[in-house]
């Protein structure tokens, strides 16, 4: 599946900035045509490392002058109206490569993307045929209410636009963080590779044509509304393996059995522990399983197996499916995604956390009159 990539504010742009550089060291080169970056801070724009100076778009030079809009939403949402025309010409420009989507990446909880992607993304919509998705980061609990608030305004008003919202909780990347850095190599991990995983499956060519196919309109049959996403994966057997199995580790001989490991690998996707966002799987109205790995690794009845395992997870029977083999890979991995979901659990965190300010807010009012 190919994707016309636009970062948006700060936190958009780099992640934005990481995708591109991944694209291009991997197997993935063709799924991103173009990749754009737009912010109203021009430092910002210049911190970037690989995204192209002419694929970099600033805007609200009149209105904040490069500076960016300080976390403020209405500022976000001014500027990208002014600077719509700028926008969608620099999409034009770069609509020479097919492409079967647009995907946005925005931090919810700033200003410049918080308050212009909704913004973008209906004019999207309603300049252009292709679907729009948004994959929408979520701040972590130390970013305060303000960016909650930013976050529940900005998911709010993106349900009525986007065909699809991945969201990725900014707690994830900084689980077991002991610096940025760290940070980003959770990110790097945890997004990145299974995100890659999936719109690759849709471009996969003759040699990487799996047991079952999954094409770009599975996954956007199966990308609707707010969404998450699992990633798990385990080590890819070679003969030491297998031949330490056999001799030293009877009791384990199962694990040799592709079908065992596919199973595996897919629940642990849908662990906790594994999501992007936390999640009541129950209440996803569409799943989609993909298995990308050795072929090696990937058999038909493990893949069946676990595909009745996630039908059963979600309680629904409208779940898609494949594998993506990839023979020089050194895992297998599992990447699930649930879609459909009317509310999440962290969002609704945010709504009572907003809530609670807002009391605090009116009693500190009283208090001083």
């Amino acid at each position: 599946m190919r994707v016309g990539l636009i970062g948006m504010g700060q936190a958009g742009g780099r992640i934005a900035d990481l995708f591109t550089n991944f694209s291009k060291h991997t197997v993935y080169g063709k799924v991103i045509p173009f990749s754009l970056a737009i912010n109203a801070a021009r430092s910002d724009l210049i911190g970037l490392s690989t995204i192209p100076h002419e694929e970099r778009i600033l805007i609200g030079q009149t209105e904040v002058r490069g500076h960016g809009v300080g976390m403020s939403r209405a500022t976000g949402a001014v500027v990208a109206k002014s600077g719509l025309n700028t926008m969608l010409d620099a999409i034009n420009r770069r609509l020479r490569e097919y492409v079967d989507a647009f995907m946005v990446i925005v931090g919810t909880g700033g200003g410049t993307g918080s308050g212009g992607a909704p913004t973008l993304v209906k004019e999207l919509k309603a300049n252009f045929r292709e679907p729009v998705y948004v994959l929408a980061v979520l701040p972590s609990d130390e970013e305060g209410a303000l960016m909650a608030a930013n976050s529940v305004d900005c998911i709010s008003e993106l349900r009525e636009h986007a065909d699809g919202i991945l969201v990725f909780d900014n707690n994830i990347w900084k689980r077991q963080a002991a610096s940025m850095e760290d940070a980003y190599y959770n990110m790097n991990s945890w997004l990145l590779r299974p995100v890659f995983s999936l719109l690759g499956a849709g471009e996969a060519k003759k040699d990487k044509v799996g047991v079952k196919v999954v094409d770009a309109g599975d996954i956007m049959a199966s990308w609707q509304g707010l969404s998450v996403l699992g990633y798990s994966f385990s080590k890819a057997k070679d003969f030491s393996d297998k031949v330490r199995a056999i001799f030293h580790q009877r009791d384990s001989i199962d694990m040799l059995d592709p079908t065992v490991n596919l199973y595996t690998v897919a629940a642990k996707a849908l662990s906790a522990g594994a999501l992007s966002a936390r999640c009541i799987p129950k209440e996803a109205q569409k799943g989609l399983l993909l298995f990308v790995g050795p072929r090696s690794e990937i058999n038909i009845e493990g893949f069946t197996r676990a595909r009745q395992m996630l039908e059963e997870a979600i309680g629904r029977h409208e779940v898609r499916g494949g594998d993506f083999p990839i023979d020089r890979l050194g895992d297998l991995r599992a990447i699930v995604l649930l879609s459909g979901f009317s509310d999440l659990p962290r969002l609704r965190e945010f709504r009572e956390r907003v809530a609670q300010a807002k009391v605090e807010d009116n009693k500190q009012a009283e208090q001083s009159q």
